[in-house]
């Protein structure tokens, strides 16, 4: 066998031997992809858990006044009973302050149910009532903590993406905020909301007053099971960068005087159609 056919033998084992090792290394990047993008949905199931128990607990404030409320209607039936008092104009008062109550729960639920439901497309949405959303289930539960929540919902900031996701961002920031308020027992604890828009984006701007965030671990705190909480799953933040850069937004933050910020960055409704 002459020298030029051994050497044409030996690039061809070469190339199949190259061949069958790119073949082995795009099998293994294949499964690796696989068992990453299976790891994001368990963090994101396990994030919407957390936040699923947030919204739960809100409905709890919410419902605690009316079902008080509830409670002393019924009560108040054993009296009027013995003393005379149960007659149509009764009745009538009776069912009409009821019925309030009744439909103030009822709303609660529809809300929470709007407001955990995911979108599968992206539409039209304006900011500032996806925030109102988000305050509607939370606010209970800020006022418990004494936290302050400053914001005047001017005009219709209309993005593109999913209004829904966006709503739980918002939730995932003001989650963030009260704890590092009851963590750090701030004495005045305040948020203020702002939006903002560019020819691109619309940015709703959240600052608190909770002494801010140290410098040392602020770049780290929207990477997955980052926590300085004692009991936190550091999962929060991570799945409201997730959310935000799967509608082509962004999330970042930064320290102020006396707190942090954080600003949630969407496409606007224009920019994105257009």
């Amino acid at each position: 066998m002459s020298t030029e056919t051994e050497q044409e033998i030996n690039y061809q084992e070469l190339a199949e031997q190259y061949e069958a090792i790119n073949q082995l290394l795009e099998k293994r990047i294949q499964e690796e992809i696989a068992k990453n993008l299976e790891k994001d949905q368990i963090l994101i199931q396990h994030s919407r858990l957390a936040v699923m128990g947030e919204i739960m607990s809100a409905i709890g404030h919410q419902w605690r006044q009316p079902l008080n409320s509830l409670l002393l209607l019924i009560q108040d039936v054993r009296d009027a009973l013995e003393f005379g008092e149960i007659n149509e104009s009764y009745i009538d008062r009776f069912t009409r302050e009821s019925m309030i109550q009744i439909k103030h729960m009822s709303q609660t639920i529809h809300d929470f149910r709007k407001f955990y439901k995911p979108n599968n497309e992206k539409s039209t949405f304006s900011v500032g009532d996806s925030i109102e959303e988000a305050l509607s289930i939370f606010s209970p539960c800020l006022k418990t903590h004494g936290i302050f929540v400053e914001f005047e919902n001017r005009g219709q900031q209309l993005a593109y993406g999913y209004p829904n996701e966006f709503s739980l961002a918002v939730l995932n920031v003001l989650t963030n905020a009260r704890d590092a308020f009851v963590l750090k027992e701030i004495p005045r604890r305040k948020i203020t909301i702002e939006i903002m828009e560019t020819k691109e984006f619309v940015t709703a701007i959240f600052t608190d007053n909770a002494y801010g965030i140290q410098p040392a671990i602020i770049d780290k705190v929207f990477h997955p099971h980052f926590t300085t909480k004692p009991n936190g799953t550091g999962l929060g933040l991570y799945l409201t960068k997730m959310t935000l850069e799967k509608m082509d937004g962004s999330v970042t933050v930064e320290n102020t005087g006396d707190g942090a910020r954080f600003s949630i960055n969407v496409p606007k409704a224009t920019a994105a159609k257009g």
